[in-house]
């Protein structure tokens, strides 16, 4: 009998360890996985406990027989659960160590545009019909505070949408020869037609954001073009070598393009599962398709090129209409990508699409651009601000620039962002401060510093300056830089994705004309671009493209890669900087209050 006692004693030791470990696990690391499953999870394992008491109260009463009772049996039934919790990862850098969180200001919350209740795995279906409302909500509401625009005259000379030209003996390679852009020429040979030219846009599809045309080219974009670029690139710190890299990168990029005009992720090496982080995302990137022909897309543009014009017109027109062709009735642009990858497709290819608009003010572009953006304002997390896998999941910082850029150049296009989603933007942007200023930055607002995060909230910050009372402080800015500069190119394992954010908010700290050349915004920008330049032009490959090895490479592969290089090679001229206030160095200025009424109002 005492032996029995010593087992009991033993697992109940081993049961209550268990206990514990559980609890610890929800607050610390399941702290995120939804709370139905943490129930699951939580009422299996009481069961367990009750289980293990019945069984130890029969042998301590003794077998039926022994005792001079009866006794009693007691059957327990088990439940089970046939699914794990789920763990989402987060990003983090283990390199830095966690610093100080600055004091956030109390906020006062903006009006709300209605989202989806929390999505609990529903069926695809059922996503779509929730967004389908919201986004009909959302227009209803928009519609009744702003003046509907007049119907669009029909287009005289439409560019989008055109069969291309035939030309003979044009095939998509796996390993194509790098070509001169005049040679580019692409025959149509899909089994599926593309689609005519349309003289207006589609009379089927109500617009569903209020819009104003753009009467010429924004002003953020004039250095693309052929006169205004040769000086952004000599001022910036380009050169004839950096010029080249690019468009041995366009050549490639054109070549490996699909007969359909997107850009197969898989083919090119998408999808390869390297536990980036300690993080196990299951191959994400293998259907990205229209993420990477969004990035694609921003390479040609942030070049100058366009649908309309260059030699590139129809590789991007036919990519252009690609992505029309798979938008879901909701305005969603992320295909069939899986769920790791499915918000960021989305939001690059409608980054894409919202600039192609306001470069070339083609109004056949309207209806993808402003359904698109619908589907981003729904999928807003509406108390944090931000975006994550799914539609009002609460945010992180990596999701979010890409969705600020996407709006912004909707804005640029003339289509309608509320201000309350700048509001929400900033709210977030706060929230993942990090430092002793304020200029550093993390993954979620419950997450250590990274440098690849600092990066990205930098610009984004940058980004939405116009809309505060001055800039960013200069103590904030300072700790910023700092930590970026730490991780120049060239040292260690390349990080594609960490230099493009930090080559546009770097260079955006020091484009202004009223820096003097000693500023240290300048220097650090100096330093930077030397170190850029010199790893991205020792890296690329002879066909003009660059390996996925990489740090997220093997998620996005080649075509992955040879964008977001191009596009750090482009920064030089790809948007012309608006010059910020310089504010005082104090930190409390770090956070600064929203303008009565915001800037930038449609």
């Amino acid at each position: 009998m005492v032996g029995y006692f010593t087992i009991w004693m033993a697992l109940w030791v081993v049961l209550g360890a268990i206990t514990v470990t559980l609890v610890v696990l929800f607050r610390t690391r399941w702290r995120d996985v939804r709370a139905w499953k943490k129930c699951a999870v939580l009422s299996l394992w009481v069961h367990v406990l009750l289980a293990c008491f019945a069984m130890m109260i029969r042998i301590v009463s003794g077998s039926a027989g022994l005792g001079p009772e009866e006794s009693i049996r007691i059957a327990v039934a088990i439940e089970t659960i046939t699914e794990p919790a789920e763990v989402v990862p987060e990003e983090s850098d283990p390199e830095v160590p966690p610093l100080e969180e600055s004091a956030d200001p109390p906020l006062v919350a903006p009006d709300e545009i209605p989202l989806p209740e929390e999505i609990t795995e529903p069926a695809e279906s059922a996503l779509d019909e929730t967004i389908e409302k919201v986004i009909k909500e959302t227009v209803e509401q928009t519609a009744e505070a702003s003046t509907p625009p007049s119907p669009a005259p029909p287009l005289e000379s439409p560019q989008l949408l055109a069969p291309p030209e035939p030309a003979p003996e044009a095939v998509a390679q796996d390993e194509p020869e790098p070509a001169p852009p005049e040679e580019t020429v692409v025959e149509q040979t899909s089994k599926e037609p593309v689609e005519q030219r349309t003289t207006s846009p589609e009379p089927s599809t109500p617009r569903t954001l209020p819009v104003q045309r753009a009467k010429a080219r924004p002003q953020i974009y004039q250095q693309r073009s052929q006169e205004k670029r040769a000086e952004a690139l000599a001022r910036g710190g380009g050169n004839e070598a950096s010029e080249r890299a690019v468009r041995s990168a366009l050549a490639w990029l054109a070549g490996a393009q699909s007969r359909e005009g997107h850009w197969n992720a898989s083919r090119h090496g998408a999808g390869t599962e390297e536990v980036v982080l300690g993080h196990n995302r299951h191959g994400a990137g293998l259907k990205g398709d229209t993420g990477i022909t969004g990035l694609a897309l921003l390479a040609f543009l942030g070049s100058g090129h366009t649908h309309q014009q260059g030699p590139y017109a129809v590789q991007i027109d036919r990519a252009l209409n690609s992505l029309k062709r798979v938008q879901a009735p909701n305005g969603a642009l992320h295909g069939d990508a899986q769920i790791f990858a499915r918000m960021y497709c989305h939001a690059m290819a409608s980054f894409a699409v919202n600039e192609a608009l306001a470069m070339s003010d083609d109004q056949a572009l309207l209806p993808v651009a402003s359904r698109a953006v619908s589907y981003s304002l729904a999928a807003q997390h509406p108390v944090d601000g931000g975006w994550r896998y799914r539609p009002g999941d609460a945010g992180d910082t990596s999701q979010l620039g890409w969705q600020l850029m996407a709006l912004k150049s909707a804005e640029l296009a003339g289509v309608d962002v509320p201000e309350t989603t700048w509001t929400r933007i900033d709210r977030f942007l706060r929230h993942v401060r990090r430092g002793q200023y304020g200029g550093l930055a993390s993954y979620t607002p419950n997450s250590r510093p990274s440098r690849t995060m600092t990066a990205e909230a930098y610009f984004c910050r940058q980004s939405i300056a116009a809309r505060y009372r001055g800039g960013i402080a200069d103590s904030a800015a300072a700790e910023a830089t700092d930590s970026l500069l730490r991780s120049l190119p060239g040292r260690g394992k390349q990080n594609l994705y960490f230099w493009y954010y930090a080559t546009l908010a770097l260079h955006h700290a020091q484009a202004s004309i009223d820096l003097p050349e000693e500023h240290p915004h300048r220097q650090a920008w100096v330093k930077w671009n030397n170190a850029l330049v010199a790893e991205l032009l020792t890296s690329q490959n002879n066909d003009g493209s660059w390996p996925a090895d990489t740090v997220w490479g093997g998620y996005g592969g080649r075509v992955y890669t040879t964008s977001m290089a191009a596009l750090c090679l482009e920064v030089y001229y790809r948007y012309a900087p608006v010059s910020e206030t310089p504010q005082q160095d104090a930190r409390p200025q770090v956070a600064r209050p929203w303008r009565a009424g915001g800037a930038g109002r449609r």
